[in-house]
């Protein structure tokens, strides 16, 4: 490799460490001011004092604060998508329970992000994720004989919603259950079997 093509290189992976490192800074900043402030109240100027970074370098990445608090909540929902699609040979139940042990092991976390002074910010983010985990595991126009898509999306949306406040509950209240045990409430709420090939209307 050509002595430019090796710094070039190092360049783009140097600029790549300080723009992780900078998002990192951010993020944590922001968990610490969202424990005593409600995020449509923290100003830039209060978190880029908190986090130790610059205005300029702030809006080289992001317009508002809520915009690192919505990066965080789709980073967490497309992991816990991509965690529930690499276990194809689990039944039902155990990649929920995989999915939820997520949430359960950043439960600190999680418990900001869903607290309530970041609660609007999160709901669709979470309802979103569980719509779409339903979505893929009930054939829900067959089982409920609905008449087109836009039941069955309500129908999940519907679904996502509860999870979220199911979920919610759980880690804001530090309910002594189990990522094992909440799978299994999620799936007798919406009476799925384990392996989720039907829906069970009782």
């Amino acid at each position: 490799m050509k002595t430019d093509d090796l710094q070039t290189k190092k360049a783009i992976n140097d600029n790549n460490m300080r723009v992780i490192i900078t998002k990192r800074m951010l993020r944590e900043g922001l968990l610490r001011c969202l424990k005593h402030t409600d995020i449509e109240k923290i100003s830039i100027s209060e978190l880029c004092r908190e986090s130790q970074i610059n205005r300029a370098t702030f809006y080289n990445h992001y317009e508002t604060p809520k915009d690192i608090l919505l990066e965080m909540g789709w980073e967490y929902a497309h992991s816990v998508k991509d965690l529930f699609n690499s276990n194809p040979k689990l039944n039902l139940k155990e990649r929920m329970v995989k999915c939820i042990s997520v949430l359960h092991e950043n439960k600190d976390q999680i418990k900001v992000l869903i607290s309530a002074s970041a609660d609007k910010s999160m709901m669709d983010v979470t309802a979103e994720m569980f719509s779409w985990i339903f979505s893929n595991i009930v054939d829900i126009k067959n089982a409920l004989g609905l008449k087109d898509d836009i039941e069955c999306d309500l129908v999940y949306t519907s679904f996502g919603w509860a999870s979220y406040q199911l979920l919610r509950k759980w880690i804001k209240d530090d309910l002594n259950k189990t990522p094992e045990e909440i799978a299994e409430v999620l799936l007798k709420a919406f009476s799925v079997n384990k392996y989720g090939d039907k829906l069970i209307i009782s």
